[in-house]
């Protein structure tokens, strides 16, 4: 990194300015970060986990992903903003990290839903990729009561069609599972 600067002071890259990388970061501040994301990993890799049950595209993986994406880029947004301070020249919007956030989760989301004449599919999947944004985003500025209430009420929601089909006996009956309809009910195996 002191490479490009010093190649920069000289002028042979004059567009290029990049600052040194702050390895000195104070401890609780690491713990944050981590914190931030890990727990936006976590919320995200268990609302996965039943949409993996389901059989929908959107599994564990791509839930923590999105979480963990969101969280970062709120993350930084918010730093951005306070690296900046009063002095900044241009005026910083937090909110413009969070609404572009939206904005691409939700393009995400839209290739999830297949629609056809009879039927659309995929919509409760384009929704938890759309919640398990918000529980990132939540993470990355540190509003985990938030996240967690977030995530109980979507965990309860999607995981409610497996408690009732375990309840009635319709969940491994003769071999077959309970798949998830995106409707909010249990539906059998075939």
């Amino acid at each position: 990194m002191d490479f490009l600067i010093t190649l920069s002071d000289s002028g042979w890259m004059p567009a290029l300015t990049l600052g040194q990388i702050d390895w000195d970061v104070p401890y609780d501040e690491k713990v944050s970060v981590l914190m931030r994301l890990v727990l936006a990993a976590i919320f995200g890799a268990l609302l996965g986990w039943e949409r993996g049950r389901s059989e929908k595209p959107a599994d564990i993986r791509t839930m923590i992903l999105i979480g963990t994406g969101a969280a970062m880029f709120t993350l930084l947004g918010e730093r951005m903003i306070d690296a900046g301070g009063n002095e900044a020249i241009i005026r910083a919007d937090p909110t413009r990290v969070l609404a572009y956030i939206i904005s691409g989760v939700g393009f995400l989301g839209a290739g999830a839903i297949l629609h056809s004449k009879k039927s659309i599919i995929g919509l409760t999947t384009a929704a938890s990729i759309w919640v398990v944004a918000a529980i990132g985003a939540a993470c990355g500025v540190g509003e985990f009561m938030v996240a967690f209430f977030l995530f109980a009420i979507t965990f309860v929601t999607l995981w409610t069609p497996w408690v009732f089909a375990l309840a009635d006996g319709t969940v491994g009956k003769n071999g077959n599972g309970v798949k998830n309809d995106d409707d909010g009910g249990p539906k059998p195996l075939v």
